[in-house]
């Protein structure tokens, strides 16, 4: 049977996202509470822990969320003005829709991001972080902003409201890290798709393939994180229109679904795997070490996976993302298993989650564990007979409170979510679209306010220039070419 790409099931996407914006829970919770889960094993001499063997570990090990977010951005930016231009045969439709997108982009991604910021300082304002400041967890201290006198508060939160968007820092949410890159992102997206809106399909497929190889090639930081995993998302957004590869999909289905896909999945997966640190503990990480990493022995060259200079645990983690999305887009079966109900929830509500569950873990959850109070606590100085006094930090109260707080944690971060869709968002998404409505004409052409900018029609109001002239004989109706 012939695939039909305008009836593709695309509901997947938003499942991906849910289960993408739960591992970004589960590794935050392995970083705050349970940081060995990095590693290969817990020392050099004992043997691993179930959830630090190779495919299980990468939910906890971290660093795949982000680039499947990126790789998202790239679909789902270029899905519908491709669909416009090629199923519809309409470009300029799809390049109005690239306009309005780009539009809307900044508004939906800042607005609710400044929120959480502002939630997070006023949290800070009233000591909600003291706790988290002085817990015995490097990463919980790092992530948590310090306690300082209000006024230098205020400056703080102006501070990070902008260098969230200059230089991706910002104090009240680490996590919002990732939110200038990815606009950035959407409008490298954005970019590409103008441009080769009318290009022949085997050319725009070129483009997107060289654009991959550029981004994969280039050594400079997080360039697989992003370009690399836009340029992908770009691609298969084009693939998933093109009558021709949808077809050859459906007619080797079983071969794709239950061979290929699998093989990518278990070679991406264990590449993948690579651990954060100390991959010279366990045998199947030095192997994979020696195979991707170092295949010389004396750091002189890399490989095609992780070139030489560039970052190990991004190229390995990129890697097995660009395995996965290649499975699920090869194997109709990953992609209904992905469009469950639950899913496509969690991937409604992905976006608040990503804002909201720093600020939850760093207060609720490190409560739970270390107290609210923070103390007992003295700040490290010196002792009475003049000898340095090294700081000690707060002790967990053991794992008992630790199960509780991921409970409390990961429960308190979804209805959060939910009512941040039902409210926030709702209100941001509202003002995104009032904004959009005064500064675009209608959708059907150039309204009269357009064209009363130019000089060629009456408001009702009265204002402008008076009607449209008439033409004389001879006169064009448009400018000369």
């Amino acid at each position: 049977m012939s695939a039909r790409p305008n009836q593709r099931n695309i509901k997947w996407v938003e499942g991906l996202r849910g289960v993408t914006s739960a591992l970004v829970i589960v590794t935050h919770i392995s970083r705050a509470f349970d940081y060995p889960l990095f590693w290969p094993s817990d020392n050099d001499h004992d043997a691993p822990r179930l959830l630090q063997l190779p495919y299980l570990r990468l939910p906890w090990q971290g660093r795949i969320g982000v680039p499947i977010f990126a790789f998202l951005t790239g679909f789902v930016c270029a899905y519908k003005p491709l669909k416009l231009a090629y199923q519809q045969g309409n470009a300029p439709a799809a390049l109005k829709s690239v306009a309005r997108s780009a539009f809307r982009r900044p508004p939906r991604l800042i607005l609710p991001a400044l929120i959480a910021t502002f939630i997070s300082f006023v949290l800070s304002v009233l000591g909600g972080y003291k706790a988290a400041n002085r817990c015995d967890s490097f990463w919980v201290r790092f992530d948590a902003p310090d306690d300082i006198p209000f006024g230098e508060n205020i400056k703080r939160l102006f501070g990070s409201a902008l260098s969230t968007w200059t230089n991706t820092e910002n104090q009240y949410d680490r996590h919002q890290w990732a939110m200038r890159p990815l606009l950035i992102g959407a409008f490298q997206v954005y970019i590409v798709l103008a441009a080769t809106i009318g290009m022949r399909f085997k050319y725009r497929i070129l483009v997107h393939v060289l654009l991959i190889t550029y981004w994969w090639m280039n050594v400079n930081a997080l360039t697989e994180t992003f370009g690399a995993m836009l340029a992908l998302g770009t691609l298969i957004a084009e693939l998933a229109q093109h009558r021709p590869t949808q077809n050859f999909i459906s007619s080797h289905q079983r071969l794709l679904t239950f061979v290929v896909a699998p093989l990518l999945l278990l070679l991406g997966g264990f590449v993948g795997s690579y651990p954060a640190e100390h991959e010279d503990w366990m045998g199947w990480s030095r192997i994979l070490h020696h195979w991707i990493v170092d295949p010389v022995g004396d750091r002189s060259r890399g490989s095609v996976i992780v070139p030489k200079g560039s970052d190990v645990y991004r190229r390995t983690s990129a890697f097995f993302i660009m395995c996965t999305a290649t499975s699920l887009f090869i194997a109709p079966v990953l992609q209904q298993l992905l469009s469950h109900r639950l899913l496509i929830w969690l991937g409604h509500h992905s976006f608040a989650v990503y804002l909201v569950h720093g600020t939850i873990l760093r207060t609720v959850g490190i409560w739970i564990v270390y107290g609210i109070t923070g103390e007992p606590w003295e700040p490290a100085g010196k002792n009475e007979d003049g000898s340095p006094r090294e700081q000690v930090w707060l002790k967990p109260k053991g794992r008992p409170a630790k199960m509780i707080a991921i409970l409390v944690f990961t429960t308190l971060t979804y209805i959060a979510a939910w009512a941040w869709m039902k409210y926030v968002d709702t209100a941001c998404a509202r003002a995104t679209q009032w904004l959009e409505n005064k500064v675009f004409d209608d959708e059907d052409g150039e309204g009269k306010a357009g064209l009363a900018e130019k000089g060629y029609a009456q408001l009702p109001n009265g204002n402008g220039n008076g009607a449209v002239p008439r033409l004389h004989e001879g006169e064009r109706t448009q400018p000369p070419p």
